[in-house]
């Protein structure tokens, strides 16, 4: 037997977390409440979707009353000629019936469908304005289990449960309704075994509610764990982690088969025990109304109809415990997407946000300090001020904080003391669509869609042609590998740009970095992991491109960025040194030593 990747205390511990998670939760009716909001627009056809319901509740209740008819007022007295009448009666209930169900059917998935959207899109919009502290400690399996299981829940919810749950209780209604009608004491009697089914109720929502909640939580641990396996599978077969990554998922799907055993447990007494209930109910019927029949205070007809009827009885009841495990499906499921809804933004655009009409004269940052986490400072005081136009670049040993620079820039977290000012404005009282647009970033991790060479440049941006995409591709160095393609431009590029090179890919962001025109130019390594050949190409391009821009470049090889009008060294979170390669070189300080270093390692390469 393999060997178990967690013990049995961690085993314990894990199971107790996720259970505690479970019980975790507000009041269902609050989460009903906010599910409305999605219906809501559409209450017109949810109300006529339940009007017809109730139609279909009393027509599917007319052959059990019709069969009382019949059998004593025309198959007993032998009057055969009326038993066609009522068959005919039948077709046309039996055809109004299935065309009053299709139309239902068909309206309330369509009611689904579109209610199931607009949430999708509340949540698609909503994840794309958190910030990227957000998604630095949200896994991408967990947000996946959000808007695609979750939401497949929901959409069972309205497409089923709404409309359904309306219906069968008008069931139960007319089924008691018409047995009081014709016959108060056996109904009575046969009503005796509803404290039984509300005890059975009870036990069953009890354990269906938690098992639920557990199942959710499991599963999006497991998708979680897929996730992270399949974007790292390179990583995890260089470093021969099949086995232990299995047994890790082992113990997770055991965890989320756990979870659905106690669901599978609660249905196994639920359905059981009602059936049982159901078969003490027709005893009943049997030994009250035989005795009635002899007294002669019951037709053969109406005992007749109190089997069919009493049968039924029992099948709203199964079908809104299913109807209720779905709800309890669906609440857990909105727990989850409402806890996500309502995490704010942490980078949020002011209220009164300053007209910015774009970069022209400077960026400066002014005594920022900055943390990922409570006080653990990235960086420590940094003051430094960029002109238009200038080429800046920044250097620093690995966790100094050069990228650090460039994300607070961008604004994709908030600094907690200083500022950042754009031509004199502080980021935090601009819209971020103002100068984001101004701003294009190139990476070292090249990041492409599934799509063409030509959507990856334009990024779905129509104001962008097909001479702008050629213009920039040649102006990069891209255009003499996109044309020996085998559709050129029109080459379709798999995920994350799987088929093309390291050098190919760095090209293809450049190409689309420079489509958009952009102010303001960041490099964040982005010649690291390129050829010299291709390297070369890069610094030619960036070169003629970058008159009239002001270009900041984070860089490894210091040989690369000896032209740049400013060079900023970073170390330990502070602003070290400044000044172009020739003064740097001449204080003797930290850049001195490592261009030194740097150099000696490119000769002893």
């Amino acid at each position: 037997m393999a060997e178990q990747i967690l013990s049995t205390d961690e085993k314990k511990r894990l199971r107790r977390v996720h259970e505690s998670e479970a019980y975790e939760r507000v009041e269902d009716w609050t989460q009903i409440r906010r599910l409305v909001k999605y219906i809501r627009p559409r209450l017109g056809r949810v109300i006529l979707a339940v009007v017809l319901s109730i139609i279909l509740s009393g027509l599917m209740l007319a052959p059990s009353v019709m069969l009382k008819y019949v059998v004593d007022d025309y198959i007993l007295p032998g009057q055969m000629s009326g038993v066609w009448l009522i068959a005919g009666a039948f077709m046309l209930i039996l055809i109004l019936t299935y065309i009053i169900e299709s139309y239902t059917f068909y309206e309330i998935q369509k009611i689904g469908q579109e209610s199931i959207r607009d949430l999708r899109m509340d949540l698609f919009r909503h994840l794309e304005h958190q910030s990227l502290g957000f998604f630095d400690k949200k896994a991408v399996g967990w947000l996946v289990t959000r808007m695609t299981s979750d939401v497949n829940v929901l959409h069972e919810l309205f497409a089923q449960g709404v409309v359904g749950i309306f219906q069968q209780m008008f069931t139960l209604v007319g089924i008691l309704a018409v047995l009081l009608y014709f016959n108060v004491y056996l109904t009575l009697w046969t009503m005796i075994i509803v404290p039984l089914v509300m005890l059975l109720s009870w036990f069953f929502r009890r354990r269906i509610r938690v098992s639920y909640r557990l199942t959710r939580l499991r599963l999006s641990r497991l998708n979680t764990h897929v996730q992270e396996n399949v974007t790292g599978m390179r990583t995890v077969q260089a470093n021969t982690q099949e086995e232990r990554q299995h047994r890790r998922f082992l113990e997770l799907n055991d965890l989320y088969r756990d979870a659905h055993y106690q669901t599978v447990f609660a249905f196994s007494i639920f359905f059981p025990m009602i059936e049982i209930i159901s078969v003490i109910a027709m005893s009943l019927i049997i030994w009250q109304g035989g005795g009635q029949f002899m007294k002669g205070a019951i037709t053969v007809g109406e005992l007749i109809m109190f089997f069919t009827l009493l049968d039924r009885f029992f099948m709203p009841i199964r079908d809104l415990s299913e109807k209720y495990n779905l709800v309890q499906a669906a609440i857990a499921a909105a727990e989850r997407l409402f806890k996500l809804l309502d995490t704010k933004p942490a980078i949020q655009d002011p209220e009164q946000p300053k007209e910015w009409p774009g970069f022209r004269h400077s960026i400066e940052f002014r005594d920022v300090w900055f943390a990922y986490k409570d006080e653990d400072w990235v960086l420590r005081g940094v003051s430094f001020k960029i002109e238009r136009g200038q080429n800046v670049a920044i250097v620093g040993p690995t966790g100094s904080g050069k990228t650090t620079l460039m994300s607070l820039l961008c604004r994709f977290y908030d600094i907690q003391k200083g500022q950042i000012l754009i031509d004199g404005v502080d980021l935090r009282e601009m819209k971020q669509d103002d100068f984001r647009r101004h701003i294009a970033i190139v990476l070292q991790d090249v990041f492409l869609f599934n799509g063409s060479v030509e959507q990856n440049i334009r990024l779905g941006e129509k104001s962008i042609d097909d001479e702008r995409i050629r213009e920039v591709a040649k102006a990069v160095g891209a255009h003499p590998f996109i044309e020996r393609l085998p559709r050129g431009y029109e080459t379709g590029v798999m995920e994350r740009g799987a088929t093309l090179s390291v050098g190919q890919k760095q090209l293809l962001s450049f190409a689309r970095a420079l489509a958009f025109d952009p102010d303001i130019l960041i490099l964040d390594e982005a010649t690291s992991s390129i050829d010299t050949e291709t390297e070369q190409l890069i610094q030619e391009a960036v070169g003629r491109i970058s008159s009239g821009r002001t270009a900041l470049i984070i860089a490894h090889r210091l040989s690369t960025i000896q032209r740049a009008d400013k060079i900023l060294v970073i170390h330990h979170g502070h602003l070290a040194e400044e000044g172009n390669h020739q003064e740097l070189l001449a204080r003797d300080g930290l850049y001195r030593r490592l261009y030194e270093l740097q150099y000696r390692e490119e000769l002893a390469g």
